[in-house]
């Protein structure tokens, strides 16, 4: 059986609350398989010209590689920034975790 690719999505969330709301809604709907949340991280960045800096928790979303439209899609409704930085990484899998991933992420793109 093929399996479509796999993808990490990377997203980072003001707090806990967002980044589980984000997990839980995309979890619910079946377009990802996993959700994991990061202990909270320093960003620094640039935004409207000034250097920036804040505490963030950075949430990593296990889906398929053709879903990356419709989860982005998700996260910005869900999230409260005006550009949340929406990241897909193509990741390299054993047969169980793509079929895993395959099997648990039912939506259709």
């Amino acid at each position: 059986m093929t399996h479509p690719g796999a993808l990490d999505v990377t997203v980072a969330c003001p707090d806990e609350a967002t980044a589980r709301e984000i997990a839980d809604s995309l979890l619910g709907r079946q377009l990802v398989a996993c959700a994991q949340l990061s202990a909270p991280v320093e960003s620094r960045y640039r935004w409207n010209g000034a250097l920036e800096s804040a505490r963030e928790v950075v949430l990593v979303l296990k889906t398929r590689a053709d879903l990356f439209e419709p989860v982005a899609g998700a996260i910005r409704a869900l999230h409260p920034y005006e550009v949340p930085a929406i990241t897909g990484q193509a990741v390299m899998a054993d047969a169980p975790t793509l079929r895993w991933i395959a099997d648990a992420c039912i939506a259709s793109s």
